[in-house]
């Protein structure tokens, strides 16, 4: 598997590859950032030792309608095409799908802004991802079936929230074929925004060796990103590689 972490600046690039990471996710999340990019003269296709994916905006109110037209998805068009310009293939995004908190109506809504969003980025070749924040695979399955293309980006420590058992499970059974893209981070569960700690790999609740054998049983064998602070990533890369080993997957 592909191992990396999140790239806020460009001097972020420089630090991932010395740790002998081959990814790094370029977070767009603010108009500025985009243009930041933009302008560094950086892409997949300019000698860098790693590859990149991108990680789009967030979402805002998640029920209202003019936010999500009037601002998100045009800010979501924006990352894909800072994407394009930057010869990344893959955009993570958020839009937040948990019935239990997203009104019906808005829920179909969003998988119109999805399907506008996917063709966009398919015409540009950035395949996007949809994150889990706190969905079930009730809730992603759907999408997924009214959604050609869409992919999904996993998200093992949003898994662990507003849950008795960590999502992750229920969504490798059910979708697997659609997940891309991983993200790691650790919490102790939790119900809130606060409770999504984003600590280092092993010092929370996550069953990272559970889920991650799931993963590879099933065949996966692609990239993920650590989502971690800046100075948990290596701590959190030797983790990860030793869980690999364990069941079985070199590094």
């Amino acid at each position: 598997m592909i191992i990396g972490g999140q790239i806020r600046s460009f001097e972020d690039i420089g630090f991932i590859e010395a740790l002998g990471l081959e990814l790094g996710e370029v977070s767009l999340w603010e108009k500025s950032t985009r243009s930041y990019w933009i302008e560094s003269g950086v892409s997949n296709h300019s000698g860098l030792k790693l590859v990149m994916k991108g990680h789009g905006p967030q979402e805002g109110l998640p029920n209202d309608p003019s936010n999500l037209w009037g601002r998100y998805l045009p800010a979501l068009k924006e990352s894909v095409d800072t994407c394009a310009v930057l010869a990344i293939d893959y955009l993570t995004i958020h839009l937040w799908m948990d019935a239990r908190f997203v009104q019906p109506e808005i829920l179909k809504e969003k998988i119109d802004i999805l399907r506008a969003l996917v063709s966009y980025g398919k015409d540009r070749g950035v395949r996007i991802g949809l994150e889990n924040l706190s969905e079930s695979a009730d809730d992603l399955e759907p999408v997924i079936r009214s959604v050609p293309n869409l992919a999904i980006t996993l998200d093992l420590g949003h898994g662990q929230l507003l849950t008795e058992r960590n999502t992750s499970f229920d969504i490798i059974e059910r979708l697997m074929g659609s997940i891309a893209h991983l993200h790691l981070h650790d919490n102790h569960g939790g119900s809130g925004v606060n409770d999504d700690e984003h600590l280092p790999v092993g010092d929370g609740n996550v069953e990272f060796s559970a889920i991650l054998a799931a993963l590879v049983s099933h065949g996966y064998d692609g990239s993920m990103v650590l989502e971690v602070r800046k100075e948990d990533l290596e701590l959190s890369a030797h983790r990860v590689w030793t869980i690999l080993r364990e069941i079985g997957q070199p590094d």
